[in-house]
């Protein structure tokens, strides 16, 4: 049995060609790519779907919002109900 299995490995190693694949060198790495792109695309994905997700905010009715910002302190408007954006991260609103 080992030495079926030594003569076939034997065989399988006169098979493969030295230096590489006979695509011609530097070939392939197609999944590879694709891979790295689907990756970089859903990367890209969830950033863009964060931001928009924490972009806005809703004000109830009766309650009114002022908003601290990170560079400039707290800001001078006062924000009434409805929907309002705001910049991730950088602003934060206060809802009272």
């Amino acid at each position: 049995m080992a030495d079926k299995l030594k003569e076939a490995f034997q065989r399988l190693s006169k098979n493969i060609p030295k230096g590489g694949m006979p695509s011609g060198g530097g070939g392939g790495g197609g999944a590879a790519k694709a891979a790295t792109s689907a990756a970089t695309s859903l990367l890209a994905a969830g950033a863009l779907g964060y931001g928009a997700y924490n972009s806005v905010y809703s004000v109830d009715g009766g309650h009114r919002a002022v908003v601290f910002n990170r560079l400039i302190g707290m800001k001078p408007t006062v924000y009434s109900e409805g929907l309002n954006f705001n910049i991730p991260w950088f602003e934060r609103p206060y809802i009272y």
